[in-house]
């Protein structure tokens, strides 16, 4: 494409959107000497005859008296700006990083316009200052959690994540009882843990329900949250147990509730639906993978949680349970929650054998403490099912 045919038509425009997304440039922003609003989308890539391109779309926008958001197509445009930045090779790791970036920025634009969008038809005092404000924010969270990405990326290695499972390898969990059970995490029917987290009740259950996810049958673990005898939030979790005793997490229906009714259902996936994949969520012998980080779910944008597991000889104790060099311990945390920006704080996790996990906070990181302003989960009952 060259640049004296770069007037394009809403068709066109749309086209290239769905096709190539990258990254942004300048920030969307009111204009006062024209009166004018001042968007830049995301960049659009091309080939042209001079090499690959990249290509910002400007769109421009009338304040009316009324005052109402409207767009003037005919201020549509598209000017060069250079080459992208392309990771090369075969680190699939880095590239996902690098797509997800992308998506992450330009739905921070998409949403940011349409806020400053409705702050122009309300008219209400500070709202596009509010707005700025939170557009900055926003972008910033989704550089630190490209960095996290890319060091992740650094520990677990280049190759895509698509774990092979084959589901002539795991066993019914009908058939899972005490004595064939992971120890950490007993998929026993009837198995109940109830636990405290400051203002919070979270009761977890192994149900007699079964799902079959990607031609394996995984058990439905309901976990309800409540605050005050209020639900919160209402998942299904679904786990398959290997032959060899691994636990893999294949995915959750997540409902959140404000007020008692249904608002959303953030943070749901499962396996084999828009390419996600399952994770580890216990091994067999983490004995024999300590210092490890695994992934413990993966859905670019949704489900990027991961763990590491740090002893299986650790003590920890409160009111009910305790361990004395016998409890499995994790550290646990998510690319979403970049250690370091804002008040994000990683997770240590211990595992009674027997019982499953009895206890997790979140730490400050630099001084192995109590994270401030976090509250400590604790396992208040355990009710073993049959």
């Amino acid at each position: 494409m060259k640049q004296k045919n770069m007037l394009l038509n809403i068709a066109a425009v749309v086209a290239i959107m769905l096709i190539a997304p990258a990254q942004a440039t300048d920030e969307a922003h009111l204009d006062t000497n024209s009166g004018e609003y001042v968007l830049s989308i995301p960049y659009f890539e091309f080939d042209t005859e001079e090499g690959k391109q990249a290509y910002e779309v400007i769109l421009k926008a009338p304040l009316n008296a009324n005052p109402v958001f409207s767009v003037d197509l005919s201020s549509l445009k598209i000017k060069p700006v250079g080459n992208l930045p392309v990771i090369t090779g075969s680190n699939i790791c880095l590239k996902t990083a690098h797509g997800s970036f992308a998506s992450c920025q330009a739905e921070t634009k998409m949403d940011y316009t349409i806020d400053i969008a409705r702050c122009i038809n309300s008219n209400e005092a500070n709202c596009i200052e509010e707005i700025e404000e939170a557009f900055v924010n926003e972008t910033k969270e989704c550089k630190a959690i490209n960095q996290a990405r890319i060091e992740l990326c650094s520990i677990l290695g280049g190759d895509a994540y698509l774990p092979n499972l084959d589901p002539n390898n795991f066993i019914d969990p009908t058939t899972i009882t005490s004595a064939n059970a992971n120890p950490y995490f007993p998929l026993v029917r009837g198995n109940t843990w109830v636990y405290e987290s400051g203002e919070e009740t979270i009761t977890v259950t192994v149900t007699d329900q079964t799902e079959i996810i990607k031609d394996i049958t995984a058990v439905v673990v309901r976990d309800v949250v409540s605050i005050d005898g209020e639900l919160v939030e209402d998942t299904n979790d679904w786990y398959a147990q290997d032959k060899d005793g691994n636990v893999w997490y294949m995915g959750e229906l997540s409902k959140n509730f404000e007020d008692g009714r249904l608002d959303d259902l953030e943070g749901s996936w499962r396996a084999g639906i828009e390419s996600a994949q399952p994770g580890i969520i216990m091994y067999a012998h983490p004995e024999n993978h300590i210092g490890e980080t695994y992934r413990q779910e993966f859905l670019p944008g949704e489900a990027e949680d991961f763990a590491r597991i740090l002893s299986v000889t650790a003590s920890t104790s409160n009111e009910n349970f305790s361990c004395s060099g016998n409890c499995l311990q994790t550290y646990e945390n998510s690319a979403f929650e970049p250690v370091g920006f804002e008040d994000f704080t990683p997770e240590h996790k211990f595992y009674l054998p027997g019982v499953g996990k009895i206890r997790s906070y979140h730490i400050n990181p630099e001084t192995g403490e109590l994270a401030e302003g976090e509250d400590v989960e604790e396992l208040i009952s355990f009710t073993p099912g049959s």
